[in-house]
């Protein structure tokens, strides 16, 4: 019977409310997991922080190598001499024995070189060495990090060459200029310029139109509107559905 008793308490308090030491052993136990959460937290957002980093590190190798690109090009148009035409043979047909008493006809003079040179496209510049080397000027400043001087000879190309095959690549370069000296405002409006241009007609070529286009999206997204980001990733995959930025944008998109 006693026995009995001693195990009804027993269970009895059990039953009751939890005591002190119980009490202060799960809140013990729950700060614990408490820790070791905040402990995983801190590791993803460290694994999060060197993806951007490499992100970002892979971003500015790809501008590198685009750049290099784009000054061999320009070093390959500059550098190579005029292609040497072979001489044409005298293949003017004879002329008809002149007849006794007729006047004698002068032979028709050639065009003038002014005539020959007249441009094929209105308000179009024909290739010019001079522009093109002080669209090489501006990139081997920028290629030098001197982002002031650069930025300056890039405005002075685009007031002086509003139209050129190579005025489109300026804007690139010259938001990016914007960008890199912490102007973002201006960098958006140089490119935002260069779309409103190639929507009007206005320049001779838009080729870096995807490229500006990603460079607003990234832009868009660091400043986090994601909504403003999405729809220059949206326009490149409809505009340039076959340009590099395309492969870009479909990871972004997840497509």
């Amino acid at each position: 019977m006693r026995k009995n008793i001693l195990f009804l308490c027993f269970f009895l308090s059990s039953c009751g409310a939890v005591t002190q030491e119980e009490l202060n052993a799960r809140l013990a136990q729950i700060n614990r997991r408490i820790e070791k959460l905040e402990e995983e937290q801190k590791t993803i957002k460290a694994q999060q922080i060197k993806t951007e980093e490499r992100v970002d590190a892979l971003s500015q190798n790809l501008a590198s190598l685009r750049l290099e690109m784009e000054r061999l090009k320009v070093e390959g148009r500059t550098s190579l001499p005029p292609p040497t035409l072979p001489k044409p043979e005298n293949t003017s047909p004879p002329q008809p024995a002149r007849v006794e008493g007729q006047p004698k006809r002068e032979p028709p003079q050639p065009e003038s070189v002014a005539q020959k040179s007249q441009e094929k496209q209105r308000g179009t510049e024909t290739i010019s060495p001079d522009y093109e080397r002080e669209y090489k000027s501006a990139l081997d400043l920028y290629n030098l990090r001197q982002l002031n001087q650069a930025k300056e000879k890039f405005i002075e190309f685009i007031k002086n060459h509003p139209k050129t095959p190579l005025t489109d690549n300026a804007y690139l370069w010259l938001g990016i200029i914007y960008r890199d000296l912490g102007d973002n405002a201006r960098a958006e409006a140089v490119w935002r310029t260069l779309e409103e241009r190639c929507k009007k007609g206005e320049m001779v070529d838009c080729n870096k139109l995807p490229s500006v286009y990603l460079q607003l999206a990234r832009l868009y997204e660091a400043q986090g509107n994601n909504e403003k980001a999405k729809e220059y990733y949206e326009a490149i995959l409809k505009e340039f559905p076959l340009s590099e930025e395309a492969e870009v944008a479909k990871k972004k998109l997840g497509r």
